[in-house]
């Protein structure tokens, strides 16, 4: 039952799922702890990303992340997050070195255990130490290119290469590295009568991916959340025990694009429309393997040169004087300010209702974020966090690049859309009728919608909200289990319709294939073969589009590197848009129809085995969409080996956003990176689930297994707790007797003859697991007396007592037992896991805790010392089966009998606790 890691004032347990809970005295010591614990899990990963934010990561990875490392240097990433941090107040600059100095405290013992740095022969090198502004540094260059940045790239090159008329052609979802799904259920339409938060981010996975599951306890907070790898705190999705909080990408403009003439002069480059002079300064970029490179980054009073590829590069610094050529100039949405930039990290931590969320996220920078949260009370928040900039205009399908200039960032005001309109401006919550649903769509609102740049389609916020209400209308509420089948759903609402438009006129050579397209519901579920025949037909759709005479031109070098050719491609830019070529090609007379013709005569040919002479409808021969569209997370490295695929269903539009590029093949591009799920009712009522390929834990699976089954795990802050081992049949305690020798007392009739007493003394106790439906009745009478107020059950009904004592039953952390003498029952004796119990927030959860709730019913035939000697006996089986250190209980701060009872029999008395059902009194009692 120790520790798994300790240090001064924190320590880690582990749950059997892999995931760390960390203790700490304050929060520092939280995040000191967090930053070890996280430096043990994922020493590589952490290497790579501090490599990566310093612009060094070609050294470890190899030449093909100069490039990377290049763009790093060029937009001052680590320059930028040393601003920051000497911006920050001081709680946030302690808050970050002791997250560096946890990493730092433990990265090196375990680098040299790395499974991938023994792979690679690299357990000798010493990774060098983080800085304070680490943290700061990895959280601004992993999500340099999830902004819009990449978005205005791709607009900039279709409007220069093919006109303006083109760009809501190819307008689609930016294949960005980051999107997600989010619900916020109000208490009114929740199975709990809470409000309920699910979400799952939508991302590029490496390794063990962006998030890490991570529990944290010190006084007066106990939190669970995601973290993001390098960066304290939860800041993306977290619930304390009172308040709860998920994010989407909010979809906005967070970077100016211009492009610049420039001009050499003998003191360098000047831009010719201002005459200022660019800042210029060689680098050197060194790779494994390949030796030094030496680059270029330049910058100017209006932003960042973005760097060019080799050719531009080169001709850049070979331009004589007085010759000019053309940059593409960056300015990120500068923030407010600065000084809060990562708050919310810490803030967030100790939030215990909406207006505490919405408070720790003003001031926040990267990424923005749409916000949801709500508390305990039911109130409901939502709001954009971040600082982002004026969209070009107000067209989000044909906005221009924005003009060179000054143009200041905008910090979001905390508005609260209580109905997903413009709603009340506070930031204390609302109420809301209806459910909420984020999925990066466009706003109704056209303050908001204005700001946005390169939305998601709207089929995915749609398909959620569809399938809530159709929840609330046959059962009148969400339950957990209607989140998470919404969650892992794998409906493709859009494209039969478009199928029907562009074969349904049309008579084609391959009719077997067409005729299974057109009979197609949209099902993209792992098992389905026609979602794998729909698939192929789509990726030769895209290449055949892309390789119309019209669009030709976009094969043409972008005179970018190799790292931008995701956000460039033509024919993954294609294949993204081609719901919109559907809709839109028409009017710039481009007609997609002939080539949806061409591309299923040629999967038809290429696929002969599918196509039946005698144009059977099955498809049983064919590979499910699951087995192509297998998902394995990236490797860093290209000599690590690859980690095993795992079949999943969905696509891009999908809920399940198991997201392809189309025209590229069935492979996973992006993938639902985690999924939570938060029941503001109660804080154990908490689930989620990561897509790591390490299994960390004692379950015997990796937890991506778990994720690609559609299965979540309990998220608790777990410590090692004591307990009776659960059992069918019941304990047997021994005979009473036993109990009264144990406590010293004798007994003298009070009540009845002396046989009477004699049976009671003499006969067996025992501890049965409580059956509801048998037992229910006589609860709910003992329940209901004026006695057992303190139970805190007075006022439920038959049916609330029955459900209640029915989920119990299902738990694997609350357990209730009648206590039966000679098979009579005599009271209920319940025991928790403190670490899953609110209770549990209220103190320092030590290893074997174990908490216990006692109701003894009123006897005909009392013994006096009875309710000890029942005590000593139910104690000695719980020491007797060895897994409890002390016991807990927590009786109502008025009950003064219960109180001089347990003081009687040794326990401690600790402080007042104020639960949402009582006033309590923590009492403690260590065994021997």
């Amino acid at each position: 039952m120790t520790p798994e890691l300790s240090g001064a004032g924190w320590r880690v347990f582990r749950d059997p799922a892999g995931v760390p809970h960390v203790q700490g005295s304050d929060l520092k010591s939280l995040a000191t702890g967090h930053g070890a614990i996280t430096a043990v899990d994922r020493p590589w990963q952490l290497e790579v990303l501090r490599r990566r934010a310093e612009g060094r990561s070609a050294e470890l990875l190899g030449p093909d992340q100069v490039d990377a490392d290049h763009l790093s240097l060029a937009m001052e990433i680590e320059l930028t997050a040393l601003r920051w941090w000497k911006a920050a107040g001081t709680e946030d600059q302690q808050f970050l070195a002791a997250y560096a100095d946890g990493v730092n405290g433990s990265i090196g013992s375990a680098w040299a255990e790395c499974p991938e740095a023994l792979e690679l022969g690299l357990a000798d090198l010493e990774p060098r130490p983080w800085q304070p502004w680490t943290p700061l540094a990895v959280h601004l260059d992993a999500h340099l290119l999830s902004g819009s940045l990449p978005e205005q790239v791709w607009r900039h090159r279709v409007r220069t290469t093919l006109g303006d008329e083109w760009v809501a052609v190819l307008d689609a979802e930016t294949p960005r590295g980051s999107g997600s799904n989010a619900w916020l259920v109000p208490a009114d339409l929740s199975v709990s009568g809470a409000p309920l938060i699910a979400a799952d981010p939508h991302r590029v996975v490496e390794e063990s991916g962006p998030y890490q599951p991570v529990c944290f306890s010190a006084p007066g907070l106990r939190v669970r959340g995601l973290a993001l790898v390098g960066l304290p705190g939860v800041p993306h999705f977290g619930r304390t025990e009172s308040a709860a909080w998920a994010i989407t990408a909010a979809m906005t403009t967070t970077e100016t694009l211009c492009e610049v003439t420039v001009q050499r002069r003998t003191d360098g480059l000047v831009a010719v429309d201002t005459g200022e002079s660019l800042d210029e300064r060689a680098v050197d970029l060194r790779s494994a393997h390949c030796g030094t490179q030496t680059r270029w980054v330049r910058r100017c009073s209006g932003g960042f040169v973005l760097p060019g590829d080799a050719g531009a590069e080169q001709r850049l610094l070979a331009l004589a004087e007085g010759e000019c050529a053309r940059v593409l100039v960056v300015r990120p949405a500068v923030p407010c300010a600065p000084e809060r930039a990562v708050s919310a990290c810490r803030e967030l931590l100790g939030a215990i209702s909406v207006a505490d969320v919405a408070a720790a996220w003003q001031g926040w920078v990267v990424p923005v974020n749409d916000v949801i949260a709500a508390d305990r009370t039911g109130a409901c928040l939502h709001t954009v966090a971040g600082s982002y900039l004026p969209a070009p205009c107000n067209d989000d399908a044909a906005a221009p690049v924005g003009a060179f200039g000054s143009v200041g960032s905008r910090e979001p005001s905390g508005a609260t859309h209580a109905r997903g309109s413009r709603g009340s401006r506070g930031s204390r919550g609302e109420h809301l009728d209806h459910v909420m649903v984020r999925a990066n769509q466009r706003p109704a609102d056209e303050h908001e919608s204005a700001a946005r740049l390169g939305c998601a389609p709207p089929h995915r916020a749609r398909r959620a909200t569809q399938l809530l209400e159709q929840a609330i209308a046959e059962r009148g509420v969400v339950s957990h289990e209607d989140l998470l089948a919404a969650q892992v759903d794998t409906h493709l609402g859009t494209w039969p319709g478009l199928l029907a438009q562009l074969l349904g006129d049309r008579g084609p050579v391959a009719k077997t294939l067409r005729d299974w397209l057109l009979a197609w519901d949209g099902d993209m579920s792992a098992d389905s073969e026609v979602a794998a025949l729909f698939a192929r037909w789509r990726d030769a759709f895209a290449r055949e589009l892309a390789a119309s005479e019209v669009l030709t031109p976009l094969l043409a070098s972008s005179r970018l590197p190799a790292l931008w050719q995701p956000f460039l491609d033509p024919v993954a830019r294609v294949g993204l848009a081609l719901e919109s070529i559907v809709v839109r090609g028409q009017r710039v007379g481009f007609d997609p129809r002939v080539a949806a013709v061409r591309a299923l005569d040629s999967v038809a040919a290429e696929h002969p085995e599918a196509m039946d002479a005698a144009g059977s409808r099955s498809v049983e021969n064919q590979p499910s969409w699951g087995l192509l569209h297998a998902f394995a997370p990236h490797r860093a490295h290209p000599d690590l080996p690859p980690f095993t695929a795992v079949p999943v269903g969905g696509d891009t539009d999908c809920l399940l956003s198991a997201g392809t590029i189309p025209g590229w093949g069935p492979a996973c591009a992006r993938v639902p990176a985690a999924r939570v799920l938060w029941d503001l009712a109660d804080p154990a009522a908490s689930w989620w689930i990561t897509p790591d390929p390490v299994d960390r834990g004692s379950l015997g699976s990796a937890p991506v297994l778990r994720w690609a089954a559609g299965e979540m795990d309990h998220a608790l802050p777990w410590v090692p707790a004591g307990g009776l081992e659960p059992t069918d049949a019941p304990l047997h305690l021994g005979r009473l007797s036993d109990g009264l020798a144990a406590v010293g007392r004798p007994f003298v009739p009070v009540v009845g003859s002396a046989q009477d007493v004699n049976d009671v003394v003499s006969g067996h106790l025992s501890l049965r697991p409580v059956d509801a439906a048998r037992d229910c009745e006589l609860i709910y009478s003992w329940v209901q007396e004026e006695r057992a107020r303190f139970w805190g059950m007075n006022d439920l009904t038959f049916e609330q007592v029955r459900d209640l004592y029915a989920f119990l039953s299902t738990t694997t952390t609350h357990h209730a037992w009648l206590i039966e003498l000679n098979q009579r029952p005599l009271g209920l004796f319940q025991t928790y896991e403190p670490h899953a119990d609110i209770t549990g927030a209220f103190y320092t959860v030590e290893p074997g805790d174990l908490g216990i709730h006692v109701l003894l019913a009123p006897v005909r035939n009392r013994v006096p010392g009875m309710t000890d000697a029942i005590s000593a006996l139910i104690q000695c089986e719980i020491i007797k089966q060895g897994r409890t250190r002390r016991i807990v209980a927590e009786p109502d701060a008025s009950n003064d009998l219960a109180l001089a009872r347990l003081q009687a029999i040794g326990f401690t008395l600790g402080p007042v606790i104020d639960l949402p059902h009582k006033t309590g009194r923590l009492a403690f009692f260590t065994l021997p």
